[in-house]
C-alpha cells in the first residue's frame, strides 16, 4: 500500500476496506466543518456517500490521512473528468476540527495537485463555501492568478495545475511509487 509521511501524520491511498474509518471520520466532524466540505450536514453519510468517499463509484484518487494511532485525521479526493481541452480534477478535502490549521489541509491538497499532475490533469476544480475563508485563503496564497466564479451556492476556483502546489512537492513520500 501507498504510505506516505505527512508530518507526524500518515498519509495513504484509501479504499473499500476504510469504509468504517471514513463512516467514523465523517461522523466526528462538527456540523460547521460537514457544511464546509459537503454544503450540508451529512452525518451519518448515506450509503451513496460513502461508497464516494471510499472509492467504490467511479474514478476517484481518495487519500487519508491518520494520526499515529491510526485514526482518520483528513480526507481528500479528487475525481477527473474529461473537458474540451484536457482533463480537469475536482478536488475535496476536509480535515477532523482539532487538527484545522496545523497543515494538514494545505499538504493533502499539495498531494492531490501532485497526484493528479502526474496523471496528466490540466486545472483544478475546487468549490469553496463563501464563508469558508480558510480554504479561500489557502487556494488566493498557492494560485493567486486562478479563475474564479461565482455560482448561486458557491466560489469556484480553476487553477492551472501547472503553477502552485502541484510543482512544489512538500510532502515527504517514504515509499510512494503510484502514479495514482
Amino acid at each position: 500500500m501507498d504510505r506516505t509521511l505527512v508530518a507526524a501524520a500518515l498519509l495513504r491511498q484509501a479504499g473499500p476496506a476504510d469504509s468504517a474509518a471514513i463512516r467514523e471520520f465523517v461522523c466526528g466532524l462538527s456540523p460547521r466543518t460537514q457544511r464546509l466540505r459537503f454544503f450540508a450536514a451529512v452525518a451519518p453519510p448515506s450509503t451513496g456517500l460513502l461508497r464516494a468517499l471510499c472509492g467504490t463509484t467511479g474514478h476517484a484518487d481518495i487519500l487519508l490521512v491518520s494520526d499515529s494511532d491510526g485514526t482518520v485525521i483528513a480526507h481528500g479526493m479528487a475525481a477527473d473528468a474529461p473537458t474540451r481541452d484536457g482533463t480537469e480534477s475536482s478536488i475535496g478535502l476536509v480535515v477532523a476540527d482539532d487538527w484545522q490549521r496545523r497543515g494538514v489541509g494545505t499538504r493533502l491538497l499539495r498531494e492531490l495537485t501532485a497526484r493528479a499532475a502526474r496523471r496528466g490533469v490540466g486545472s483544478l476544480v475546487l468549490e469553496v463555501l463563501p464563508d469558508n475563508h480558510v480554504m479561500r485563503g489557502i487556494i488566493r496564497r498557492q494560485w493567486p492568478d486562478a479563475p474564479a466564479e461565482w455560482t448561486p451556492d458557491a466560489l469556484v476556483f480553476r487553477p492551472a495545475i501547472s503553477s502552485g502546489l502541484g510543482n512544489s512537492g512538500g510532502v515527504n513520500r517514504a515509499h510512494d511509487r503510484s502514479a495514482a
